[in-house]
């Protein structure tokens, strides 16, 4: 078996090799019974798996089944009169047909497809297709189906698949890693002319990165060079001095914008004011201390009524009032 380097095993996805693999017994088979020669089978059979392989990455992977037996099928070794009849005895009634009738033939007992799939392979109508199978079914001699001879050539088929020799493998498995590696091949002759995949760097020329290098290299020497030298990137002057002081012209006062009374009239507390001026001596008392009793009242006012205190309970009640009338009550 032939070796792959590791950018041949890249270029060969493991879902085509796996395909290729469950293929090549039914493909290797297939052609040797359409032609009737196993060598040119095998010629046409390498032929095909460069060609899906080249381009299996274009198609569906749904689609690769039918993209590969179509390719088999389009091989001039397989699309010929055949040179010599070397079919086996178990698949001798092969010769006579023509080869539309022998090839859908094997696509339904060899390559296994349905109808539909058949049918596409060879390019034609679901009812042409099978038109040709029962044309090429096997008949009994008063032109009826034969269901033993369907019978036994679906189980020389399987036999065929089943029993293949280990040297048979090992040279298919040649035929693939041999179809895998020209495709490889091709693919870096590909990328080596330039012809990238969509969404790869192209190609650069060989003085950009020497471009690159010394740019970034005069960019690091002209950063290093400010703090080695800083006064050579400063203007020259005749003072030492980096810092020049210099003192600021006089200025005038500044002028009030308004007079005492406009002042006065616009002070927050000139209500206060005035009323200072005309109030009496205990008033003016109040108003001196206004302040502390301002936050007394609001401390009270945060006081839940339960904790406010309560009066004492053997203080007298105030006097009646007079008139004869109690606190609270009113007595005709």
């Amino acid at each position: 078996m032939t070796a792959r380097t590791p950018a041949q095993a890249a270029a060969a996805p493991a879902a085509m090799t796996a395909f290729l693999r469950g293929v090549e017994r039914r493909a290797a088979l297939f052609a040797a019974l359409q032609c009737g020669d196993a060598s040119v089978g095998d010629e046409a059979l390498v032929a095909a798996l460069q060609v899906f392989a080249a381009g299996a990455r274009q198609w569906p992977v749904a689609d690769w089944p039918r993209r590969f037996w179509s390719t088999l099928l389009a091989a001039p070794a397989l699309r010929g009169a055949p040179a010599q009849s070397g079919w086996p005895a178990p698949f001798g009634s092969l010769a006579g047909l023509g080869r539309g009738p022998r090839a859908a033939l094997l696509l339904r007992l060899v390559a296994g497809l349905a109808e539909p799939d058949a049918a596409a392979v060879l390019g034609i109508a679901e009812p042409t297709y099978r038109l040709a199978l029962q044309r090429a079914a096997p008949r009994r001699a008063d032109g009826s189906a034969d269901a033993d001879a369907w019978q036994a050539l679906d189980q020389a088929a399987r036999e065929a698949l089943r029993q293949l020799p280990v040297p048979r493998m090992v040279q298919l498995t040649q035929m693939r890693e041999a179809a895998l590696t020209v495709r490889g091949r091709q693919a870096e002759i590909a990328a080596a002319r330039g012809r990238r995949a969509p969404g790869s760097r192209a190609g650069r020329p060989c003085w950009l990165l020497p471009s690159l290098r010394a740019a970034l290299a005069l960019c690091v020497a002209a950063f290093a060079a400010t703090f080695l030298w800083p006064d050579a990137w400063l203007p020259q002057r005749a003072s030492s001095q980096r810092i020049e002081l210099a003192a600021l012209p006089s200025t005038d006062a500044p002028r009030a914008n308004f007079d005492a009374a406009t002042a006065l009239l616009s002070h927050r507390d000139f209500e206060l004011l005035l009323f200072a001026q005309t109030a009496s001596a205990t008033d003016q008392a109040l108003l001196r201390d206004l302040e502390f009793y301002a936050w007394y009242a609001a401390g009270i006012a945060a006081q839940p009524a339960s904790a406010l205190p309560l009066p004492d309970a053997a203080q007298p009640l105030p006097d009646a009032p007079a008139g004869g009338q109690e606190v609270g009550n009113a007595t005709p």
